[in-house]
């Protein structure tokens, strides 16, 4: 590999092709030489905030799944063990993250959403089989993956259930109420609140609504008035989607049960795999493929 890692990340297997990202963490792409696999190589730097508690978390989580629609963990190990800076080898999804094929791909389309909607479920019904909660869930957390299949990724953030104290924020305007103010001890809950946010972006494109006062252009509401003047929010967002979509009631009461001000009243993961809305057509697989390659950019 080249630049600083070169000599820690073995440069007779690994050469580096891109830098992804180098916001929260660097994340490059490599190949692996002898057999032209790629692979997404996450660095923890030692200089960012946390970074060794992350990159434990990380470890210890992550590489204890093994699931279709979860990015799967390939090694980790100490790059400069003067600085300590450590890094996890994972699966490469070829297609990117969903935010990416929302913002430039038409791929918007109901059954579209269902079948990926269900990858969603399945993955997380995985997940939290381990007593694992993503804590994270996003749209840019979700990627694609060279079969056309969805995996969630992005770990440093996730929790056992048995774990007392809340390490995550999560991220704005996919956060329940309870994590807000601080009393959230259902991480299901909290993971399936995200996870109707992800779906309302897959079907529409945007946010149902926005946290707080936090403006969102594409959106009348904030999740206050969401609650509070339900049928409208329904009847205003089509209007916002210059009446692209008509709301099925069976996806309207699916989305409401999903973000329940109550994590108590939220709808579970059985209950969801139940709903009417998630039991209508979704494509097989090869039709998935056939559609997406259609529609990818």
């Amino acid at each position: 590999m080249s630049g600083s890692h070169s000599l820690m990340l073995d440069s007779s297997k690994f050469t580096t092709i891109k830098t992804m990202d180098s916001q929260k963490f660097e994340i490059q792409l490599v190949k692996c030489l002898s057999t032209s696999e790629n692979y997404v190589l996450k660095t923890f730097s030692p200089d960012k905030d946390y970074s060794h508690y992350l990159f434990k978390r990380e470890k210890i989580l992550h590489s204890t799944l093994s699931h279709p629609n979860i990015i799967q963990y390939v090694q980790d190990q100490t790059l400069d063990k003067k600085t300590s800076e450590k890094f996890i080898l994972m699966e490469h999804a070829p297609y990117g993250d969903f935010f990416t094929l929302l913002t430039s791909c038409n791929i918007r389309n109901e059954q579209i959403a269902r079948t990926f909607f269900h990858h969603l479920i399945e993955g997380l019904e995985y997940l939290h089989s381990k007593k694992i909660a993503h804590l994270d869930l996003k749209i840019e957390n979700l990627l694609l993956g060279k079969n056309f299949v969805l995996k969630i990724s992005d770990f440093d953030l996730s929790q056992n259930f048995n774990e007392e104290r809340l390490v995550s924020n999560g991220t704005a305007n996919y956060r329940p109420p309870e994590i807000l103010d601080g009393t959230c001890k259902n991480y299901q809950a909290a993971d399936i609140y995200a996870a109707g946010i992800c779906l309302y972006i897959l079907v529409t494109g945007t946010f149902p609504f926005a946290e707080g006062e936090g403006a969102n252009s594409q959106s009348l509401y904030r999740y206050d008035q969401f609650m509070q003047q339900n049928d409208s929010f329904w009847e205003e967002n089509e209007l916002i989607l210059d009446n692209q979509i008509t709301f099925a009631s069976s996806f309207k009461e699916l989305i409401n049960q999903m973000l329940a001000q109550d994590p108590s009243q939220r709808i579970t993961l059985e209950g969801i795999k139940q709903s009417l809305w998630y039991k209508k057509p979704t494509y097989s697989h090869q039709e998935l493929k056939s559609k997406m390659r259609e529609l990818i950019c």
